[in-house]
């Protein structure tokens, strides 16, 4: 006669990296005020030199057909400039990503200065990070990666 052996369940599969990374892309997107990267570059030539120098892009947000983009600035008479040029802001920004892409400009004062559209950011040394939070972020990401352990 046979006997049976009672065991434990197996235990579930550890969740995929895609599904236990989002919560901290998320934070990372929020803390970093997510912007489309071609238009970051292009920022100079659609708002203008005296508007670019004034603001920067935010993120887009909103359905498909009423979206809303973010624009930084650091004042509120750089807000007020950029106010009355929003039309024709929202005209040339919809020239770009295409027709009635952006239905409404979302002003927000973030009381530091705008970076330059144009410039590139200084990169850290390979291997380095920097102090800024998208480095805070990534570092907070890679621990959790080696917490986590390696793959099977």
């Amino acid at each position: 006669m046979y006997r049976t052996v009672k065991t434990k369940p197996a235990r579930s599969a550890a969740p995929p990296l895609a599904r236990a990374s989002a919560n901290i892309f998320a934070a990372l997107a929020n803390k970093t005020k997510y912007v489309d990267p071609a238009l970051a570059q292009r920022w100079p030539e659609l708002a203008g030199e005296k508007l670019a120098s004034l603001s920067r892009p935010g993120r887009i947000t909103g359905q498909p057909r009423d979206k809303t983009l973010e624009i930084h600035v650091a004042t509120g008479a750089a807000a007020a400039v950029i106010q009355s040029e929003a039309d024709a802001l929202r005209k040339r920004i919809n020239a770009y990503l295409g027709p009635r892409s952006v239905a409404r400009l979302a002003i927000r004062q973030s009381g530091r200065h705008a970076e330059r559209a144009g410039a590139t950011p200084k990169s850290a040394p390979a291997g380095r990070d920097d102090d800024s939070p998208l480095g805070d972020a990534l570092r907070s990401f890679r621990s959790a990666v080696k917490r986590r352990g390696p793959e099977k």
